[in-house]
């Protein structure tokens, strides 16, 4: 459904469906995490500026290579039941019914089309978190249940233990039941249709706790933009420089640069860039060179994260993308560590800090090249203990260089990623 006008969100935008959220318009979110749950084919039910909306989504489903098919309501300034009619007689199966304007965990899609229905039956997604705070009370709308059955549906019921989160799986029985709702109550609603199959016990939910918001209002979409960019943290293989330092910093770059046409392997292409300017500037010798040169290889860490940020708030993840990232990556820990053992030559003049950096290097080529099968094999280990990985390596070489103390942290880096690759090989044996 994405009839309505979207008066209490016109400071965002002055069409609902087309608000954009962290730079992706709020209909293409919902579409997106339809399709990671299963859908495969759209039918969208336009109101207010239609052949806008309608003229976003024919280019949105070549983009995506889906099928969308717009449905104008002309009666769209009438309750959402009457935008729910128009795909009568179109849709002739099971569906689901979703809200234009609600974010929401692409799982509960999954875990909907998973549960049993019967032709008269309808199938609700409740939120049983009577406390989550991402929920308006005073705007939700509400449920009763009990034995499996939605009993009463309404924004104002007193008896509620869950809030109903607007994604529903249906049968064609929801057309009959809104034409009921029409004839007996003079009510189109949505919430009237369900509560007539409710009578029956024809109405069956399904607890989840995942993600959802309504962005209905401002304080709806700002509540949404920092689910989102929390969900960012939520990075499974995030060392712990990354988690606490790196990752809250550049989701704030991130939530700037999402609404620059900017594609996340520039992204990339600049954190590299930064780590070459980095490395020129340590083989320059001097203190002040030295501890610029390791703030920038810091910066250029914090903005690796943003590539990937971008991607996947944009919904513009690719393997080709990690790996060009992979890859840059690797160029940009050869030349820091090289530039740092520079320096260091420079200062002592001496085979060993030639030999200590070569051993830095080949440790840390060793250790990124045994990251994936180490995390396959170990990833409940890992997150129990600290993940060593690129995120600490570059935070030693800036506390190294901003305390001038780069001999000290190349000989540190040498020892951590040989002894941490060494300690990776053993465990996998132990594994296999």
């Amino acid at each position: 459904i994405a009839a309505g006008e979207g008066i209490r969100i016109r400071s965002k935008g002055r069409i609902k469906p087309l608000v954009p959220v962290l730079g992706v318009p709020l209909i293409e979110r919902v579409i997106h995490s339809a399709m990671e749950g299963g859908a495969d084919e759209f039918y969208v039910i336009t109101g207010y500026e239609g052949e806008q909306v309608s003229y976003f989504l024919r280019q949105l489903a070549k983009r995506l290579k889906v099928s969308i098919t717009p449905i104008q309501n002309e009666d769209w300034q009438e309750e959402n039941g009457v935008s729910v009619l128009k795909a009568r007689g179109i849709i002739e199966e099971s569906f689901l019914l979703l809200m234009a304007d609600h974010i929401y965990d692409p799982a509960i899609i999954r875990a909907l089309q998973e549960q049993p229905l019967k032709e008269d039956e309808i199938l609700l997604a409740v939120d049983t978190d009577m406390n989550n705070p991402m929920v308006d009370i005073e705007d939700v709308t509400k449920v009763h249940m009990k034995d499996g059955h939605i009993l009463n549906i309404g924004k104002t019921i007193d008896d509620c233990n869950g809030f109903d989160i607007g994604i529903l799986r249906c049968t064609p029985t929801i057309f009959e039941a809104l034409e009921r709702a029409r004839e007996i109550h003079n009510d189109t609603t949505l919430s009237a249709a369900i509560a007539i199959l409710a009578e029956n016990k024809h109405v069956k939910f399904m607890q989840t706790r995942g993600l959802w918001i309504d962005v209905d209002d401002e304080n709806g979409f700002k509540k949404a933009e920092k689910a989102l960019l929390d969900l960012l943290r939520g990075k499974s293989n995030d060392g712990p420089v990354s988690h606490w330092l790196n990752r809250p910093i550049s989701a704030r770059i991130s939530k700037s640069l999402v609404n620059f046409n900017i594609a996340p392997t520039q992204i990339s292409f600049s954190s590299f860039a930064l780590s070459v300017i980095a490395a020129g500037l340590f083989a320059l010798g001097t203190y002040w060179f030295l501890a610029l040169a390791g703030i920038i290889a810091q910066f250029a860490s914090i903005v690796d994260g943003s590539d990937g940020e971008v991607a996947r708030l944009k919904y513009l993840s690719s393997d080709y993308g990690r790996w060009v990232d992979s890859v840059l990556d690797r160029y940009a820990d050869a030349f820091l560590l090289f530039g740092l053992t520079w320096y260091v030559y420079r200062q002592y003049l001496s085979f060993w800090a030639l030999a200590i950096g070569f051993s830095a290097i080949i440790g840390t080529f060793m250790l990124s090249y045994t990251a994936d099968k180490y995390d396959k094999l170990m990833k409940n280990r890992i997150q129990k203990g600290i993940r060593m990985g690129r995120d600490v390596r570059v935070f030693l070489i800036f506390l190294g260089a901003i305390f001038n103390q780069a001999y000290l942290i190349l000989i540190v880096i040498a020892v951590l990623m040989n002894l941490e690759t060494m300690r990776r090989i053993v465990i996998c044996q132990n594994d296999k």
